[in-house]
């Protein structure tokens, strides 16, 4: 693809190779992420083996579709769909918010969140399974 048209492209659009070095990208992909030489450094960790599926499908000429969570300006995180097409061992990758980019960044503040609900859920677990023991051993005796 012509470096000037893909300039224009009004996505975050990149052109990577097989070990993800970007090799064009679009206006646009700056207004969303930091600049960078290679792909992998927006990446968040927990989306790695989605990505590594992605890159590693260079000799299928599909699309191949994931939800990615990559990181986006002021080391925020955002939730991303992304779609890499492979042609002559150049990735076109195109990356568009999954939804408002408010409501899926994730902030130390929604974390926390999240960790306090996983912490509930895992204490009733706890008093569950506690209540299933004492009601097996008093079936044993």
């Amino acid at each position: 693809m012509d470096t000037m048209i893909t300039k224009w492209i009004p996505v975050p659009y990149f052109q990577i190779d097989q070990e993800g070095t970007i090799l064009n990208s679009s206006n646009t992909t700056h207004s969303y992420f930091s600049a960078t030489s290679n792909i992998w450094n927006i990446i968040h960790q927990e989306g790695r083996d989605k990505a590594i599926l992605m890159l590693s499908q260079s000799a299928n000429s599909y699309p191949i579709t994931k939800h990615l969570i990559l990181q986006i300006r002021n080391n925020l995180f955002g939730n991303f769909k992304c779609t890499i097409q492979w042609k002559d061992g150049i990735g076109h990758l195109v990356c568009t918010e999954a939804k408002s980019i408010k409501d899926s960044i994730i902030t130390p503040s929604s974390v926390q969140k999240t960790l306090i609900n996983t912490q509930k859920r895992l204490e009733e677990s706890e008093k569950h399974l506690d209540n299933v023991a004492k009601i097996v051993n008093i079936r044993k005796h």
